[in-house]
């Protein structure tokens, strides 16, 4: 029997993938204060064997936190953590990239540092 072409390398624009594996993105909310940690890092790692890992929903701006806990990647200690991730990630042979998630209106206000408003390109509410 052949090996499958599930291990075989994969050349995805610039990137040489190790496999075909890609891990899809799953939302963890266990990032504090919205900043991926070393748990997270250490998750992501561990998830390495994949040719590309694609991560969890990550908000681009305060204003979009639809859920407690995600990560963002709007502050300069959110792109320290995203650093280590990534570091960690390619340290293994693999390849990250991030889910970009601003859930506009569906946004919920205890999700956000007071004094902050949802931002969605309309001012209708949801419901």
């Amino acid at each position: 029997m052949s090996q499958s072409k599930l291990f075989e390398s994969y050349k995805l624009g610039r990137l040489n993938l190790k496999n075909r594996v890609v891990m899809a993105p799953m939302t963890r909310n266990r990032s504090p204060n919205n900043i991926p940690d070393l748990d997270v890092a250490t998750y992501y790692a561990q998830r390495a064997e994949a040719g590309l890992i694609i991560t969890e929903g990550t908000s681009p701006a305060a204003e979009g936190l639809g859920y407690a806990r995600i990560p963002g990647l709007f502050s300069k200690e959110q792109v320290v953590g995203w650093r280590n991730v990534t570091d960690k990630v390619h340290g293994n042979g693999s390849h990250i990239f991030v889910q970009l998630m601003h859930t506009g209106r569906a946004s919920h206000p205890d999700n956000l540092k007071p004094g902050l408003k949802i931002l969605a390109p309309s001012a209708i509410a949801l419901g």
